[in-house]
């Protein structure tokens, strides 16, 4: 069984989140077309990883996921939560899930919200994600707007 550790990204994980990243996108079957257009939006820069909130999930010590919070209390976002194609499927989501909440009730959010890819909406509002609209990025391509209110705290 693989052993999953979460630690902060560094600097240095950037070439190697954003492959992921790409890797992770591709698997939903996009055309390469579509994915050349994107490959400029989907990359981690060192800049993003400096702001401290990216977290990266090891298995066995090789990079499987990862999530990015944004914003400032009480209403962030969830930029990016990316899993390695293998580990779709596994847990290792909801394990980012769950500790990208538990990260931003500490921090003092009340909310997160996040530009859904459509193969993943169904997750997120399994995890207790509400719609609450949607966004044209490009012609033909719409995103879901949802956003996950954090329990008070106890």
């Amino acid at each position: 069984m693989n052993r999953t550790i979460l630690r902060n990204a560094e600097p240095a994980d950037s070439s190697m989140l954003t492959a992921l990243t790409q890797r992770s996108k591709a698997h939903w079957g996009y055309p390469q077309a579509m994915l050349d257009q994107w490959k400029d939006i989907l990359v981690v820069s060192v800049a993003t990883i400096r702001d401290g909130k990216v977290v990266v999930a090891e298995q066995d010590g090789v990079p499987a996921g990862y999530y990015n919070l944004t914003g400032e209390p009480p209403n962030g976002g969830l930029s990016d939560l990316f899993i390695e194609p293998a580990a779709i499927g596994t847990g290792l989501g909801r394990m980012l899930w769950n500790h990208a909440v538990a990260s931003a009730h500490s921090a003092g959010f009340r909310t997160l919200t996040l530009d859904s890819d459509p193969h993943a909406e169904g997750f997120y509002l399994h995890m207790g994600a509400e719609r609450i609209g949607d966004r044209t990025v490009a012609p033909g391509r719409v995103l879901p707007i949802l956003r996950f209110t954090l329990a008070a705290a106890q």
